[in-house]
């Protein structure tokens, strides 16, 4: 070690709270021929294991007791931040008490003199294994892992006292933190380098957040290839959610898409590939270079059925279906394999995908210049029994097209006013635009250039039709049901048009009406 007199060993002061394993890394420690300085429930602990270690009151020489024994002491500041001297520590391991339990400016303030100091500063258990383990096999800690270590040391600091700072705030004020998790490709054009997939920091536990997704092929993902999948993913949790609103089993979900609005959907209860099928034939031009997400498991034979099709070959002049991203809760070998023959798509796993759930992230933001908005995300799921009806219930045959419309329309971002049309299990058509009329012109025109059957589908909206023009469109084109938000100065005309031409609707209350991404 730098600095310190040759006789003189290195010495690694413990302040813990979680005790457990500290008698195998002190004795690891000690056998490489390091001094272990401990505080007194971990000298406690340690001298109980029979591991050999000074108490912290023994290094300072304060003899006085306190309720804790104070680390702080100016001859653990001169130990942690001098350059040199028989006592300087090396090491601190410290594992902060949680908030809780108090305001921790002791544990803090050591992980912070330790890092200024340029020693190891070690703020959690695992890393502690790690460095013990890096002592044991190679004498030191390498560099690279004393600046990760410092690193996380000052993620953890920083995020204690901004907590504190929160209430004390009552709202006024925001901090957004990230890890860089990855460097990407490049931005959406290759123009905007560099660019990074960034984990929210303090940890979160979302088991489908962005970066808890393993690509296990394909080269590195661009910012578009993360930024549609994070849109895909939404779409599938909303639409299963809808099933669990209602006391039903979540059925195979697969939706296909083009730059994170979905272009085809699919259900089964009893056939993958089905949905499969379901959802690439939904459109099959726009998704070309698309994404495909499930929720249940890809085997070869479903893997083969993404990459060709004869049937496209005839319809689109194309065989392939050319998808960038394919993401599921697990692959098959063969199923890999497969798919990875194309070196640009890039799969991911993710198990959490076999039960896809909404986030329960408390605050959604949108960044605006100089700054940022900030409201509740939405949280609302269809109920399709707790609407109101008043032309008679929704026909239970059109549930599964219903829960589809509703979900693609409340997720998709084709301009604003999103109307989207369902049938036979399966999206067959989406648009929005500048106004409701526009949107249902071009849901409508998408079914039908697919060759898609609109009479008795369902259609859903995520804005309220202030007229009947849109209103009309659907009804012409045979649609038999639908979900409309309530509002608008001229909805009892609209209900009495939907009355006549004999639709049956349910009318979302107006407070959850969508403008999601609007």
């Amino acid at each position: 070690m730098p600095g310190r007199p040759p006789t003189a060993p290195p010495i690694a002061l413990f302040s813990v709270n979680d005790l457990r394993e500290i008698a195998a890394y002190a004795g690891i420690l000690v056998e490489k021929g390091w001094k272990v300085v401990a505080t007194r429930e971990a000298w406690d602990a340690l001298r109980a294991a029979g591991a050999p270690a000074v108490s912290v009151s023994e290094f300072t020489g304060i003899a006085e007791e306190y309720p804790s024994p104070p680390p702080l002491h100016p001859r653990i500041e001169a130990a942690l931040t001098a350059p040199a001297g028989a006592a300087r520590i090396d090491l601190v391991y410290d594992i902060p008490y949680p908030l809780e339990r108090g305001n921790d400016v002791g544990g803090m303030t050591l992980l912070a003199l330790a890092v200024k100091g340029g020693r190891v500063a070690v703020a959690a258990r695992e890393d502690m294994a790690r460095v013990a383990a890096l002592v044991e096999e190679r004498g030191a800690v390498p560099g690279d892992e004393r600046e990760r270590l410092a690193e996380k040391a000052l993620r953890l600091i920083s995020g204690h006292y901004l907590a504190l700072l929160r209430p004390s705030a009552q709202g006024r004020y925001e901090d957004i933190q990230g890890i860089e998790h990855a460097r990407l490709a490049h931005g959406e054009n290759p123009y905007q380098e560099p660019a990074s997939l960034f984990a929210a920091s303090p940890g979160d536990d979302d088991p489908l957040a962005l970066h808890r997704f393993k690509r296990i092929s394909g080269g590195t993902p661009c910012f578009t290839n993360m930024a549609d999948l994070d849109s895909v993913v939404a779409t599938l949790c909303l639409l299963a959610a809808t099933f669990g609103k209602g006391g039903c089993c979540c059925p195979r979900i697969a939706v296909a898409a083009k730059h994170g609005n979905a272009c085809g959907i699919a259900l089964s209860r009893d056939d993958p590939l089905a949905a499969i099928d379901g959802a690439l034939w939904g459109d099959p031009a726009a998704v070309w270079g698309g994404e495909l997400v499930v929720n249940f498991a890809l085997d070869g034979a479903l893997a083969e059925r993404l990459v060709r099709s004869p049937r496209r070959e005839e319809r689109c002049g194309n065989p392939s279906w050319m998808l960038d991203v394919v993401a599921a809760p697990a692959f098959s070998p063969d199923a890999a394999r497969i798919l990875g023959k194309r070196e640009r798509r890039k799969l991911f796993r993710n198990a959490a995908l076999a039960g896809p759930a909404m986030s329960a992230a408390r605050w959604s933001y949108r960044w605006v210049r100089g700054g940022f908005l900030r409201q509740p995300p939405a949280t609302y799921v269809l109920d399709l029994g707790g609407l109101e009806c008043p032309s008679g219930p929704l026909p239970a045959e059109s549930a599964d097209d219903l829960l589809i419309a509703w979900a693609t329309a409340y997720t998709s971002s084709h301009g604003g006013n999103e109307v989207a049309l369902a049938a036979g299990g399966r999206l067959i058509g989406i648009g929005g635009g500048p106004s409701t009329v526009a949107a249902a012109e071009t849901a409508v025109a998408r079914a039908r250039a697919n060759g898609h059957g609109t009479a008795g589908a369902a259609f859903a909206a995520d804005a309220f039709f202030p007229f009947t023009d849109a209103a009309a469109l659907l009804a012409d084109a045979g649609c038999a049901c639908g979900l409309v938000p309530a509002g608008g100065r001229n909805e009892p005309r609209v209900r009495s048009f939907f009355a006549e031409r004999g639709l049956r609707i349910g009318y979302i209350p107006a407070a959850y009406r969508g403008f999601c991404r609007h």
